[in-house]
């Protein structure tokens, strides 16, 4: 009798391991569901500062990437909203005092890049207040980097998109997919310098638009 009841409740706790294991296959399906319903609805829904709530700033900064960032950058300031621009592919201060382009090349990579190599420039320049021009279907990313890499700081970043920029599905999947790695990668950049350029030891430089390209 004493064997039979044994065998008898090891089906029982067998079939309840596996409903309290498919209970957690299902949790974490929902979570990741949910997570990535977020993550595209943050994505879909960021918007920048409007440039007339920011005021007077001391340079507004154009990020790698598509020609409409330079343009509207430099509206602004022909609207009076910063005395100059900038692209992060080169750092301009450098440049004047030392009039070479390869010396004052950023070399940067990634978004994670330019925060950084920004927040160098702007120590060094002590600004206080920026503006950051990407596009919209960027902003999400770039906002939760450049708010990693600047915290702490004594700058102000405030992050603009030009007017009329429309956003793809496939732009705000592909954002998603990398909004939790850039975080991870800022937090690397900014706790463990040496970590975070082992991981994008192989990622190529932008290209700087005013170096030929080698035939």
């Amino acid at each position: 009798m004493g064997t039979g009841l044994a065998m008898s409740v090891k089906p029982i706790q067998s079939a309840y391991g596996w409903r309290l294991l498919g209970y957690g296959v299902g949790l974490a399906g929902a979570g990741g569901l949910l997570s990535w319903l977020w993550l595209i609805w943050l994505v879909a829904h960021a918007e920048g500062v409007p440039p007339a709530e920011v005021g007077k700033a001391d340079v507004v900064v154009a990020l790698a990437g598509s020609l409409d960032r330079s343009v509207y950058a430099q509206s602004l300031v022909a609207q009076g909203l910063a005395p100059a621009s900038m692209s992060t592919l080169l750092d301009p201060f450098c440049l004047q005092a030392q009039g070479s382009r390869s010396a004052c090349t950023t070399a940067v990579r990634n978004t994670i890049d330019e925060a950084v190599a920004l927040r160098r420039i702007f120590a060094r320049e002590r600004f206080t207040k920026v503006i950051v021009v990407t596009s919209r279907y960027h902003l999400a990313r770039a906002r939760v980097v450049f708010g990693t890499i600047f915290a702490g700081g004594d700058t102000a970043v405030h992050m603009v998109s030009p007017p009329g920029d429309r956003i793809s599905g496939p732009r705000i999947r592909r954002e998603a997919l990398s909004y939790l790695p850039s975080l991870f990668g800022a937090v690397m950049a900014r706790m463990v310098p040496a970590f975070y350029e082992w991981l994008v030891r192989n990622q190529p430089v932008c290209p700087d638009p005013g170096v030929p390209p080698i035939e």
